[in-house]
């Protein structure tokens, strides 16, 4: 896939979920073979997911950093993201892993579409 079908890929998703408020979002080609996503989306009760993607465009699109931070106001719900975190060396998917109000915990890299379904999950409980 090209970068410009990736990137419209990920417009699809944000403009299909549900609870979004507001959107921004933004990427830019950094010659000669990657580029950068980043994002903000607003939900109607005032979260905010904050996003980015690093990839590598050549010889095929793959994501090599990334970082999916859900919050509200300042208090964090959850963050995906592969950082190299000494705190999360020893999970056996190291280096991708979550943070939530508990601490660590291993993780598989999710996709953006996988973040709006679980911010969506939460959502829709009461």
């Amino acid at each position: 896939m090209q970068l410009r079908g990736y990137v419209a890929a990920l417009q699809h998703v944000v403009s299909a979920a549900p609870f979004i408020a507001s959107t921004s979002f933004s990427y830019e080609e950094r010659a000669p073979s990657a580029a950068l996503i980043k994002g903000s989306l607003v939900f109607t009760d005032g979260s905010q997911l904050d996003f980015k993607e690093f990839l590598i465009t050549h010889p095929e699109l793959r994501v090599v950093k990334y970082g999916y931070h859900y919050r509200s106001g300042t208090r964090l719900i959850f963050r995906y993201d592969n950082a190299n975190d000494p705190a999360a060396t020893n999970l056996p998917s190291f280096p991708h892993h979550k943070h939530d109000p508990s601490g660590l915990s291993a993780s598989e890299q999710p996709s953006l579409g996988k973040v709006l379904q679980e911010i969506t999950s939460q959502l829709q409980s009461p």
